[in-house]
């Protein structure tokens, strides 16, 4: 993970186009790189929203996007994507893992959580394979860009379970 710079916007605009971003987050296809630098300018100034670009270790490419916002306290919720040509290689989970060392230190948070589209296979195993919890309970239609999505909810805490839990194996 990096710190987006202005300089990335061309980039971050190209990306919106494809269609699995499309249709599986809420990124707009009609976003600008204004938009993207002014969405970056209005990040720097908020104490409540973190951002980074995916980046892919060998080559240092540019690879995909991931966000926090806290939204209590002690729990923030996270989101991303991971450009085409860079799927698969589990960019998406190792910057999860990242993005939640970052939360707890710089926000103290003690749960992290995000929804995927319930048809997001991929986003789903990228989410347990970064060590979250899928949480049936929280499900939930959402409306979406003007249409209802079934989303599926996960979370991550890195707090040990209580002394009187019970668990089985190593």
């Amino acid at each position: 993970m990096r710190d987006w710079s202005p300089d990335d916007a061309a980039w971050y605009v190209d990306q919106l186009a494809d269609p699995e971003i499309q249709r599986f987050t809420t990124e707009r296809a009609t976003t600008t790189a204004d938009h993207f630098r002014a969405a970056l300018r209005e990040l720097g100034r908020r104490a409540d929203q973190a951002g980074f670009a995916i980046t892919d270790a060998a080559s240092r490419r540019l690879a995909g996007n991931i966000a926090a916002e806290r939204i209590s306290e002690h729990t923030a919720e996270v989101s991303y994507w991971v450009a085409p040509g860079f799927r698969g290689r589990g960019l998406a989970s190792d910057a999860l893992r990242s993005m939640n060392a970052w939360l707890a230190e710089h926000w103290q948070v003690h749960e992290v959580v995000l929804w995927t589209h319930a048809d997001n296979i991929a986003s789903r195993r990228t989410a347990e394979r970064a060590g979250f919890r899928y949480r049936p309970e929280r499900d939930e239609i959402r409306a979406v860009g003007g249409q209802m999505w079934p989303a599926c909810w996960y979370s991550y805490t890195a707090d040990p379970p209580p002394k009187d839990s019970c668990h089985l194996g190593p």
